[in-house]
């Protein structure tokens, strides 16, 4: 019995918070029903005091009418790169716009950046701001062209420094061969700030196709150097003018793509480069005992052969013969006989063959 009637009192037990919550709402409502109804009345007072508040600042800080008659105006002034040349157009006395007619020698990342001088100077109703950071001679020239408009005044803007170029000009000289050999070549050189890299394409003995793979030098000037490619590609031949505003960037591609095409060119001088190497590896070889034959070859002293004329006996020959078959051999003389035999060996004893270095002649021989 007991849960049953803890069950039943259970929904009533949760009621009492609720009841004490609505009772003190009742009680406290009409004490704070006129404080509710002057919040409006507070609320609008305090909107309507800024209001106020700004609106006398902005008659305060009105800005003076430009003792510049209504009209639009043309002025210019040195930028970073040329002449910047604007247009100003007054109306009852103020500057209602700033348009920018010629600012070709910036660079363009530059004056995309100055360019938030003409609302500046729109807002500002004067020339005499800032420049923009990074942007500081072109806008220099914006607001040097806009006073020279609205003024007259001749607005002398500071020189910027003058870059130097990475290294001096040079021009690679280039002589074109008899025929190119096929594929894909890549070289480099030196441009304004730095390397200029190149690809060319060559096929069938002809230019087809030249990028520019990597390049240090300003897009600006890039962009003017890059044409000398269709001016290759036309000719076939990279022997072609600098591009005039763009010497540096556009010498640096012509250079770049002359060393590619003479890694693809074919000359008749390396057709013959073997017959060549051959003669000069034979001249190698002879020039060594050229030089070494006053060593090596010993000197001889020249032999002379004296050939004294043969003596003649003083017994002829024709005497000898008769004097033979009067008196043979086997039955001699001793007188005579003895004595010629004895003349003859003597005459020639007279020339040994030693002597003379001649072998001893036949008696047919000597006739």
């Amino acid at each position: 019995m007991n849960k049953k009637r803890s069950n039943t009192l259970l929904p009533l037990v949760q009621l009492l918070p609720a009841v004490a919550a609505a009772a003190a709402v009742l009680f406290a409502l009409p004490r704070t029903a006129p404080v509710l109804a002057a919040v409006p009345e507070r609320l609008t007072a305090v909107v309507e005091q800024p209001v106020e508040a700004a609106s006398s600042e902005a008659e305060e800080e009105a800005l003076p009418k430009l003792p510049y008659a209504d009209g639009v105006y043309v002025g210019s002034s040195r930028g970073y790169g040329g002449t910047v040349r604007v247009q100003v157009t007054m109306e009852n006395g103020s500057i209602t716009e700033v348009e920018i007619l010629d600012a070709s020698h910036e660079t363009k990342q530059f004056l995309r950046r100055a360019k938030r001088l003409l609302t500046t100077v729109v807002d500002a109703q004067s020339w005499e701001v800032d420049a923009v950071s990074e942007a500081t001679y072109t806008s220099r020239g914006i607001l040097g062209a806009v006073q020279n408009a609205l003024t007259g005044e001749v607005v002398n803007n500071p020189l910027p420094p003058q870059p130097k170029p990475a290294a001096p000009l040079v021009v690679e000289e280039f002589t074109a061969p008899s025929t190119y050999l096929d594929g894909i070549y890549t070289a480099e050189a030196i441009g304004f700030e730095g390397k200029i890299t190149v690809q060319i394409t060559v096929a069938e003995d002809k230019i087809t196709d030249i990028t520019i793979l990597s390049a240090e030098d300003e897009e600006e000037y890039l962009s003017r150097a890059k044409r000398v490619i269709p001016a290759i590609l036309e000719g076939q031949n990279p022997n072609v003018d600098a591009v005039s505003g763009a010497t540096y960037s556009s010498t640096g591609i012509l250079n770049a793509v002359k060393l590619a095409l003479a890694k693809a060119a074919v000359a008749p001088a390396e057709e013959a480069a073997p017959e060549q190497a051959a003669s000069e590896e034979v001249v190698e070889e002879v020039a060594p005992s050229e030089a070494a034959e006053p060593e090596e070859t010993p000197v001889t002293v020249p032999t002379v052969e004296v050939v004294q004329p043969e003596e003649k006996s003083a017994v002829s020959t024709w005497f000898k013969e008769v004097w033979q078959q009067l008196f043979p051999a086997d039955a001699p003389d001793d007188s005579e006989p003895a004595s010629s035999e004895e003349v003859l060996p003597t005459s020639e004893t007279a020339l040994p063959p030693e002597e003379t270095g001649i072998e001893p002649e036949t008696e047919g021989a000597a006739e």
